[in-house]
């Protein structure tokens, strides 16, 4: 789960009717992913303007996969609360595994880099790999995530 707190000081007043909703969905991708905000894109909270009181259902895109996203109205402090109950798998996390398989398997050190920098764990997902041995060659893989946890396969890329 992806939880973070986004200080809003473009909300104005901690009050619901002054909630700037269009400050808070443009912070969002920096509070959610603070080293790839570019990868959270088309974010809407259309209830967060809205009267009442807790927290409000809003969707973003996460490296291309839409995701819930549950937002906190404003507290005393103008702080709001961004959380996601979805799992991410890090490109740094496939690299060090792929490498640690093909070591294994080739018996030689390679050097793996995974794009894009995070996917959401959702079976089907895919990292574009590239190893590189120590002599130079390459070797194109797609890592398959095979489950929820962040499992994966590896398939000639």
């Amino acid at each position: 789960m992806v939880a973070v707190v986004l200080l809003t000081a473009a909300c104005g007043v901690t009050e619901p009717a002054g909630i700037d909703v269009e400050a808070v969905e443009q912070a969002i991708p920096l509070a959610l992913l603070p080293d790839h905000p570019d990868l959270v894109t088309d974010v809407a909270c259309p209830q967060l303007g809205s009267d009442g009181l807790g927290p409000v259902s809003c969707t973003a895109a996460v490296a291309g996969l839409a995701v819930p996203l549950i937002v906190s109205r404003p507290d005393v402090d103008g702080r709001v609360r961004v959380e996601s109950p979805v799992e991410l798998v890090l490109a740094v996390e496939v690299e060090s595994l792929t490498e640690e398989r093909l070591d294994s398997d080739l018996g030689v050190d390679n050097a793996v880099i995974c794009k894009p920098a995070l996917r959401v764990s959702r079976v089907g997902q895919k990292f574009a790999c590239t190893a590189t041995e120590p002599n130079g060659r390459i070797h194109s893989l797609m890592a398959v995530l095979v489950d929820g946890a962040g499992s994966f396969r590896l398939d000639p890329g």
